[in-house]
């Protein structure tokens, strides 16, 4: 499919440890030309600075988030094409936990589009790309 894998332990805070985040659903979403990551979950310095890269010179525009919004599930979102435009779908928590600039970023890029999924944070363990299948 032509992508070149990039290796690297991206970690949250839990209970005051740091632990290995399971999935990079937690802590990024990619759309076509831009990416939603936590470059504060990756610890190394080298390997941030290489996801970093990676993702610049492949054209993405770098929407950073923090940890206390990964903790929100804005590093779960999906980013979908319609017939006409691009849609981030997100969940009303990931949404809340951004600023304003962050908004402003995604926005330019893909219409937002967000709900209440607090049932399904809280108890299934995921967020809205956790409930949404893709079709290449």
């Amino acid at each position: 499919m032509g992508y070149t894998p990039i290796c690297f332990t991206a970690y949250q805070t839990v209970d005051t440890l740091r632990k290995p985040i399971y999935h990079t659903n937690v802590m990024m979403a990619i759309g076509p030309t831009f990416a939603v990551v936590c470059l504060d979950s990756i610890d190394a310095a080298d390997e941030r600075h290489t996801v970093e890269k990676h993702l610049l010179d492949s054209g993405k525009e770098i929407i950073a988030i923090t940890e206390q919004q990964l903790q929100q599930m804005a590093g779960n979102m999906i980013c979908l094409h319609n017939q006409r435009t691009w849609i981030m779908v997100m969940s009303s928590a990931a949404y809340q936990s951004l600023h304003p600039y962050q908004l402003n970023q995604i926005q330019a890029k893909a219409q937002i589009v967000h709900s209440n999924l607090s049932c399904i944070e809280q108890l299934g363990g995921g967020s809205a790309r956790c409930m949404i299948a893709e079709i290449f």
